[in-house]
């Protein structure tokens, strides 16, 4: 595989540049009868510029606003931070996407990350009473959307399900769900619909990667009501992170293995099967740096692949977060999370393969056939890669070939193409 250029990113980067005006969807009266498409009161960005995701998601709009800081459409991740609230506040419940069919469930929690991106740009635009006034009502949102809904032992968010400490009946870890109480559902609020994770009996399992965001939430809400000056529930925030990350290392590290699993309450064991959710631990920085240390040597390199990380290592059909696929919010997830603890040749390395994968598949394109019956090439970055095999096809899912456009995709390789050192590529 040969070295990635300079001007190879560059050529990238300008299509992506061009690419965001193609996901604005503006501000309108969009519910109509029989509609299913949820009226948001600000500008948002969907995934891709046609046929599937037309409409805002709830972990993407993070990860594609990544992407977006430093450009001219940076406001746009206040928008959607708003709009996330605005949706809890109407469903109590953020919900999977702005589709009325999509309300029964979540999506992973990455609001109070999202949230910070926003406060940021105020911050750094100078409008820090206006950054005060939205931090105070966002955390607002976030304590209540942490607690109804992540935290609910309730029937229509029964989230909070395992219970380590008999005696702190409100602290614990918490599950994926969907109000149907069905399987494949709480698969599809994990976001990896579908996936070789536990077993596809996804309400009997504790997540590693849900409680690890749970995890920085807390810590992120206690963060912003330190600035806010409400210090009274300060050490209540940071008790509920501790005990977490206590309970997360109790359960579902593996010292044998020295790994993180998905742990199944039901059965009281730690599910066996190898994901890259299990480097979860390592963004949130919940790990022991002895701890890390045995776990990245021993298990990087088997999900390093020529083109990035792989999701998992088994490959089952219909499984499309699954071998041999890689995913861009996984690959960030992990980079970001070996620089937290030190190991920053690793996540170049990473960032590296990554990028020279979208380049490949970029370059090479996929053929069209316009209205004249002449072919041309069209160039553009997908939803997911095969990271085992550079420029085969991803493996496919229950909704079909890998889509193209993409917006978290777009924003991962550009927050990563602003890392490389191409003197030592």
């Amino acid at each position: 595989m040969k070295n990635l250029q300079k001007k190879q990113v560059e050529q990238v980067i300008e299509y992506i540049n061009n690419y965001w005006h193609s996901l604005k969807r503006e501000a309108k009266k969009q519910e109509k009868k029989g509609g299913t498409l949820l009226d948001l009161p600000y500008p948002y960005l969907v995934p891709s510029h046609q046929g599937m995701f037309q409409e805002m998601y709830y972990w993407d709009s993070y990860f594609i606003a990544l992407g977006l800081i430093g450009t001219e459409y940076e406001e746009y991740i206040i928008y959607m931070a708003k709009n996330l609230a605005v949706l809890f506040e109407r469903f109590e419940i953020i919900p999977n996407g702005s589709r009325y069919y999509f309300t029964s469930r979540s999506q992973p929690p990455f609001f109070t990350q999202l949230m910070w991106l926003a406060y940021d740009v105020m911050i750094s635009q100078k409008r820090d009473d206006e950054a005060k006034k939205f931090l105070a009502e966002m955390t607002k949102i976030a304590e209540k959307e942490h607690i109804n809904v992540w935290m609910a032992t309730t029937k229509d968010n029964n989230r909070l399900v395992f219970f380590p400490d008999k005696n702190s009946p409100s602290i614990g870890l918490s599950r994926y769900f969907d109000v149907n109480y069905l399987h494949e559902l709480a698969c599809c609020e994990s976001g990896w619909d579908h996936s070789t994770r536990c077993d596809d009996l996804w309400l009997d399992h504790i997540p590693v990667d849900l409680n690890s965001i749970l995890y920085i939430r807390e810590l992120d809400i206690a963060k912003a009501k330190k600035i806010l000056g409400q210090n009274d529930s300060v050490a209540e925030w940071e008790e509920r992170a501790k005990k977490r990350k206590e309970f997360i290392n109790q359960y579902l590290w593996d010292g044998d293995r020295q790994f993180f699993f998905d742990y199944n309450y039901q059965k009281k064991r730690r599910n066996p099967h190898l994901s890259i959710a299990g480097f979860f631990p390592l963004w949130a920085g919940l790990m022991e740096k002895d701890q890390a240390e045995k776990m990245v040597r021993k298990w990087l390199p088997v999900f390093e692949h020529q083109g990035g990380l792989v999701t998992s290592l088994q490959e089952v059909s219909g499984k499309q977060w699954a071998f041999p696929n890689g995913w861009a919010p996984l690959q960030w997830i992990v980079v970001e999370g070996l620089e937290k603890y030190g190991y920053d040749d690793d996540a170049m390395r990473i960032r590296q393969k990554w990028c020279q994968n979208c380049f490949t598949v970029y370059e090479q394109g996929i053929s069209i056939t316009n209205q004249d019956g002449a072919e041309t090439k069209e160039h553009s970055l997908w939803e997911k890669y095969n990271v085992v095999n550079i420029g085969e096809s991803a493996g496919d899912g229950c909704y079909g070939p890998s889509v193209n456009g993409f917006g978290w995709t777009n924003a991962i390789f550009k927050v990563f193409a602003e890392h490389l050192n191409f003197e030592n590529l």
